[in-house]
């Protein structure tokens, strides 16, 4: 063999050698030195993007005065990713130990009674077979039935724990699977804990693995008693909520587990007092261990608002109103009307840009008691009543629909300021139909026929006008339309022929038009209605948006994002025909008219510095006459209106004597009945002295 050949073998053995030494080395670092990065890089992760609660924006009155905030509160958190399987029962079960040596209160919506003997909670039966039907049970199924069938389906040792500790457990998780807890879903077991008890659940941390303390933003009321209806109130999304909490991506905005707007502006106005969840992703390992957990998205809480309303002046409406229903309760004796009385409502706005000023609904509620009884407050407890009669009670006008009637009929030229009336006490056009007036008001023309509230006067113009005429600028006046307001109302209807089936399921006949004309027959509407009526009378046919927020600001309302501006909506055009200011001296001459029951004279307006301009109603409420509406609606001063206000007083009387208050707190804040010494209400109103009044407007 060449000697060139044999250096050759050597070199490549060596070089084999080599090679084979520096994989080794190689394989025995990845295996043995970095053996434990290699093999986390090749270990399957799970990421988990679980919610964390922005607070809701806060809501103030005009002044800045904030109503509705929010505080920060400890709640009891289960996190799935943390949660030992097959442990859940006994971690539950001990936290909820804790809970309840700690006087606290959890989640719990299963309709079994949580002590023995156990029986089903008093829930509409349609709840009840709901919840047997999610649990696989028939709806015959006895609350034994349901307890074990609960304790089957998630596990429960029965041995282990006494039967009230099972049914706490099993209460527990079948909410858990109601509110989808998942790893991206975390569970809130309880809310608003005492700091004692954040610690003593801290202390048995090392056995409670996946329960969690978390400091949230929790709603307070800083002003209870004050427009509750306005405010509102939220609550737990419902599962068709839910469903429907999609954005145009076909996105849910919601989780199950948030809060809600129900009612007021809460509701109205949730998608601006809505912030944006913040995420905390979560990343654990195939092993269970978990590898990160951090805010990968940060909270944004939302924007609060400025409302329209003024405090003081709310509260007093209130006041007015409960006073007045007080007053008719105890002064009136029967058969007098307004001795039952019972429920009312009255809208102020501001003439000028249609802003509501003060809106106030009898019975009302107090926001702290629906959020310690949401379940009773809703079903009347104490007499407390969450329908906002305001804007969606429905009521006949009665004579101040006849505002309406006149302006229509002089714009239409049927009239003329000093066309003469008809009346002799009977209307006589038809044989077989002859309605009465309350008196004879023969060669009255259009205002003296407001003034003395001539029925004969207005069913002649209705025949003449026809009733699609007078529908028409009904509905220019807001009837039976969408008023725009941040919360949905009723929108009230004008009497039609369909309207009037649809309502009494009798035919339409021709004695439906003449009662059209004097508000009466299938008309119906809200005291907002009323208020929006005198508005647009106020404003020479110009008819306003109503609105409830005076802007929108950042959560510490350190900068404005928006403010509304007035929106109008309609222009009827008096061609020329002066007809605004024809029918205000006509509401002119109605407020000289009004009376204190017992005393001559209009005294319930002495002192006022201008003329006022109201027109007043009442409509019958049942068949044989027993129950009235009192309706009123005006403006004030009546030649440069800043406030109209539209009042309605159910089986009432009298609901113009609630003028003088207003008008009282609005502009010179001394509102205040005359009261016996037993505190009941003698007088609705004081007499105020010009030297009594202190302007503040």
């Amino acid at each position: 063999m060449k000697i060139g050949n044999i250096i050759r073998s050597v070199f490549l053995v060596v070089i084999t050698f080599i090679f084979v030494f520096l994989s080794a080395v190689q394989l025995m670092k990845i295996q043995i030195v970095n053996g434990d990065y290699y093999a986390s890089q090749t270990e399957r992760f799970r990421e988990a993007n679980q919610s964390i609660t922005a607070a809701r924006g806060q809501i103030s009155d005009v002044s800045g005065n904030v109503l509705v905030s929010n505080k920060s509160v400890y709640k009891v958190i289960v996190q799935k990713a943390f949660f030992t399987s097959g442990k859940e029962n006994d971690i539950i079960a001990l936290t909820l130990s804790i809970l309840e040596k700690n006087s606290e209160e959890w989640i719990d919506n299963v309709p079994i009674t949580m002590t023995e003997p156990f029986d089903f909670t008093d829930v509409k039966e349609e709840e009840l077979d709901k919840f047997k039907q999610k649990i696989n049970l028939n709806v015959d199924a006895t609350v034994e039935h349901c307890i074990k069938a609960l304790a089957d389906k998630y596990k429960i040792d029965t041995d282990k724990y006494d039967a009230r500790t099972v049914r706490l457990i099993a209460g527990v998780r079948y909410e858990m699977v109601q509110k989808d807890f998942s790893f991206d879903n975390r569970y809130i077991l309880a809310e608003d804990i005492s700091i004692d008890t954040v610690l003593k659940l801290k202390e048995q941390g090392f056995l409670l693995s996946g329960i969690d303390i978390s400091q949230e933003p929790m709603r307070i009321y800083l002003a209870d008693d004050i427009a509750p209806h306005v405010l509102g109130t939220i609550g737990a999304i419902s599962e068709k909520e839910y469903n429907n909490s999609k954005d145009e991506n076909g996105n849910t905005v919601y989780t199950i587990n948030d809060v809600i707007g129900k009612t007021g502006i809460e509701y109205g106005m949730e998608s601006t007092l809505k912030g944006t969840d913040g995420i905390r992703t979560i990343v654990k390992s195939s092993k269970g261990d978990v590898v990160s957990n951090e805010i990968t998205t940060p909270v944004q809480p939302g924007n609060s608002l400025k409302l329209t309303i003024d405090s003081r002046f709310q509260k007093d409406l209130q006041n007015i109103l409960e006073n007045e229903i007080k007053w008719l309760n105890y002064t009136q004796t029967e058969p007098q009307r307004g001795k039952d009385c019972d429920s009312g409502a009255i809208v102020v706005l501001n003439a000028k840009t249609g802003a509501v000023l003060g809106m106030a609904s009898y019975p009302t509620f107090n926001l702290l008691d629906y959020v310690e009884d949401p379940l009773g407050v809703a079903n009347g407890k104490n007499g407390a009543s969450m329908f906002n009669l305001a804007i969606d009670g429905l009521y006949r006008p009665g004579s101040a629909f006849k505002t309406i009637n006149a302006t229509a009929g002089l714009c239409e030229g049927l009239i003329v300021e000093n066309t003469p009336g008809i009346c002799t006490g009977k209307y006589t056009y038809y044989s077989d139909y002859q309605p009465t007036c309350t008196g004879s008001h023969y060669g009255y023309n259009v205002k003296q026929s407001l003034y003395v509230s001539c029925n004969i006067f207005f069913y002649d113009l209705a025949r003449r006008m026809g009733i699609d005429t007078l529908s028409s600028y009904a509905e220019q006046f807001g009837y039976g339309t969408d008023l725009g307001l941040e919360i949905p109302g009723a929108k009230g209807q004008m009497t039609t022929p369909e309207n009037y089936e649809k309502v009494t399921n009798a035919e339409w006949d021709v004695g439906q038009v003449l009662q059209a004309g004097i508000g009466q027959s299938a008309t119906q509407v809200t005291p907002l209605n009323l208020a929006v009526q005198a508005l647009t009378l106020a404003n020479n046919g110009k008819r306003l948006k109503p609105y409830l927020v005076d802007s929108v600001w950042n959560y510490d309302y350190t900068e404005m994002i928006s403010k509304t501006e007035p929106t109008i909506m309609n222009q009827i055009d008096d061609n020329g025909t002066n007809a605004f200011e024809t029918v205000r001296e006509g509401m002119i001459m109605v407020s000289q008219w009004c009376t204190w029951p017992t005393d001559g004279g209009g005294w319930i307006f002495d002192y006022l510095p201008h003329q006022i301009a109201i027109k007043t109603g009442t409509a019958e409420e049942d068949s044989i006459g027993k129950y009235f509406t009192s309706t009123v609606m005006g403006y004030y001063p009546a030649h440069d209106p800043q406030i109209a206000f539209g009042i309605i007083l159910s089986k009432g009387e009298y609901s113009r004597y609630t003028i003088r208050n207003i008008i009282d707190s609005y502009f010179y804040d001394c509102y205040q009945p005359d009261t016996d010494e037993d505190g009941n209400i003698i007088s609705p109103w004081k007499r105020w002295t010009e030297t009594d009044r202190t302007p503040i407007r």
